[in-house]
C-alpha cells in the first residue's frame, strides 16, 4: 500500500554527512533506498505528489515537495527541498525495470543551492535463489567517484541488506541495513561500520496519520554517541494513487 511505498522512497534530497563516516558513504547510503526489490511495473501510468514541512534537531527547518510517476515497468522522481533561509536543493531520477532480464537500472541528479551537481548510477540484478545483487557508484560535487556493491533478500514483511561502500581515496565500509512494514507504521534502520570498527547508525520510522498524511521521523547516531533527529510531516495531493 501506500504506506510501504512512502517508507522505501528516498529523500528528495541527501541526509547531511554527519549521518555516516563520509559524504561519500552518505550519498550512496541513499542508494540502498533503490537498490533492492522493485515494485511489479504499473502498466497505467500514475502520478503522486506530495509536500510537506521538516525540522531538526539543532533548529533547522523548512519545506519538502516531491513528485513521483509510475507507469510500464519506469518510475521517475522529483524533489525540491527549501531550508529557513530560502536555500533551495534539488534532485531528480529516475528507475527502469526490464522484467525479461530481471534488472534495474536507477540513476538520479542531486544540485545543491551552489549550482553544483553530484550523479549516482546502478543495477540491480534477481538472483536466482530469490535475492537481488546491486552495483552503483556515485561521482560527488567535487568530482570523486565512490562505489557500492550489495545483495538484497527478502523478508516476510520487509528486507535486509548488506553491501560494501569504496570511496574515491580507497576507504571502506560495511553497511546493513534492515527494513519492515506493517499495522500502519514502517522502519528502517541502517548501520555503518567503517575500516577502523567505529559505527554510525540511521534509523528511520514512517506513521500513517488518521488524516491520510505521513510523518516520518530519521534519528542518527553517530560514532561518538551523539544523536540528531529530523522529522517530517508529508501529505500526499488528492487524486494520488
Amino acid at each position: 500500500g501506500n504506506l510501504r511505498r512512502t517508507a522505501t522512497s528516498r529523500d528528495p534530497i541527501p541526509t547531511p554527512p554527519m549521518m555516516i563516516p563520509s559524504r561519500s558513504f552518505s550519498a550512496l547510503l541513499l542508494l540502498l533506498g533503490v537498490a533492492g526489490f522493485t515494485r511489479a511495473a504499473d502498466k497505467e501510468e500514475r502520478t503522486k505528489q506530495r509536500s510537506g514541512t521538516y525540522s531538526t534537531s539543532d533548529g533547522q527547518s523548512g519545506t519538502v515537495d516531491s513528485t513521483v510517476t509510475r507507469g510500464d515497468g519506469k518510475v521517475t522522481r522529483s524533489g525540491t527541498v527549501t531550508n529557513q533561509n530560502g536555500k533551495t536543493a534539488t534532485r531528480t531520477g529516475e528507475r527502469v525495470r526490464d522484467r525479461a532480464a530481471g534488472q534495474s537500472t536507477f540513476s538520479s541528479t542531486t544540485t545543491g543551492p551552489n549550482g553544483k551537481s553530484a550523479t549516482t548510477s546502478g543495477t540491480t540484478t534477481a538472483n536466482g535463489d530469490g535475492s537481488a545483487s546491486t552495483q552503483a557508484s556515485r561521482t560527488g560535487f567535487a568530482g570523486g567517484t565512490s562505489t557500492y556493491a550489495g545483495t538484497t533478500t527478502k523478508t516476510e514483511n520487509g528486507r535486509v541488506a548488506t553491501g560494501t561502500v569504496t570511496t574515491a581515496s580507497g576507504q571502506t565500509a560495511t553497511v546493513n541495513t534492515t527494513a519492515a512494514h506493517g499495522d500502519g507504521q514502517a522502519g528502517k534502520t541502517t548501520t555503518v561500520t567503517g575500516a577502523n570498527g567505529k559505527t554510525t547508525e540511521r534509523v528511520v520510522s514512517v506513521t500513517k496519520n488518521a488524516d491520510g498524511s505521513y510523518t516520518k521521523v530519521i534519528e542518527v547516531t553517530g560514532p561518538d554517541g551523539k544523536k540528531s533527529t529530523r522529522t517530517e510531516t508529508v501529505t500526499v495531493a488528492p487524486g494520488g494513487n
